[in-house]
Formats: C-alpha cells, sequence, structure tokens
C-alpha cells in the first residue's frame, strides 16, 4: 500500500519541527566533529559526541560519522512524519535515560545539589519527550489520513 503524501496528513506539530530540527543540529555537530577527528586525530576529544553516541564515540571519527548520518535521517524522517522515525526518536531518547542514570546515582549518592540538577535534567527532558511522542495527538500526526 502506498503511503499517504505528507500534504494530506496532520500539519506538523510545532515540537515536532523543533525536534526534527535539534536532530538535523546533532547531525551537523557529530559530522562537522568527525571530518575534523579524521583531519587531525588531536583536534577533540571522543568524549565531545558522548551525550549523541551513547557510548559508541570510542569507535573513532567514523562512529562519529555514521551517527551524523543516523541523525540526519530521523531529523528527516521527524520532518515529513514518518512513523518509523517517531519511533527511532524514542529509542534516542530512552538510551539517553539509560545512558545517564549512573552519572545521576552517583551525583544522589554524594548529595551536591548542582551535579545531580546537572545530570537530572537531561533525563526528564528525555522523559518528556518520549511522553510526548507518545501521545495520542502526536501519534495522530504520524499516521497516513
Amino acid at each position: 500500500m502506498a503511503q499517504t503524501p505528507p500534504a494530506m496528513r496532520s500539519p506538523r506539530p510545532t515540537f515536532i519541527s523543533a525536534l526534527s530540527i535539534l536532530f538535523a543540529l546533532a547531525a551537523a555537530f557529530l559530522v562537522v566533529t568527525g571530518a575534523a577527528m579524521l583531519l587531525s586525530s588531536d583536534m577533540f576529544s571522543f568524549r565531545v559526541g558522548a551525550s549523541l553516541l551513547g557510548g559508541f564515540e570510542t569507535a573513532g571519527p567514523y562512529a562519529f560519522l555514521l551517527g551524523s548520518a543516523f541523525y540526519a535521517l530521523t531529523a528527516y524522517g521527524l520532518w515529513t512524519l514518518r512513523n518509523w522515525a517517531r519511533r527511532v526518536a524514542i529509542v534516542i531518547a530512552a538510551w539517553g535515560v539509560l545512558m545517564a542514570v549512573p552519572t545521576a546515582s552517583i551525583a544522589a549518592t554524594e548529595f551536591n545539589p548542582l551535579p545531580l540538577l546537572l545530570a537530572g535534567l537531561p533525563i526528564i527532558v528525555r522523559v518528556v519527550v518520549i511522553f510526548y511522542l507518545m501521545q495520542p495527538p502526536v501519534t495522530d500526526a504520524f499516521q497516513p489520513k
């Protein structure tokens, strides 16, 4: 069955547009960083991509370039209201929550408010994104009409 063209779907929610732009910015950051690492291996630390690549940054500059393609494809899918992109964004956000839990746990045991806030805020933001992407009006926008 052919997919319905985007013009026949519901209008794109504003938050989805913003999320798509954030994914595109992440892709641009990863491609620039990966290309710079290929040109000069000591220009950036692998840690600069840790929050976006979730542990895969240690594979080197090629992981950055592959990650940028992944983020760019997801950004395109969100912009064009593809349901697979909504699901991928949910998985990326969930992976980010899982990767942030150890840092938040360490900050919680030391009970230093600023590190706890800095470690917990990414978790809260990602959970809000997941919650939003699973709401019926949002899922309806991604369904062909």
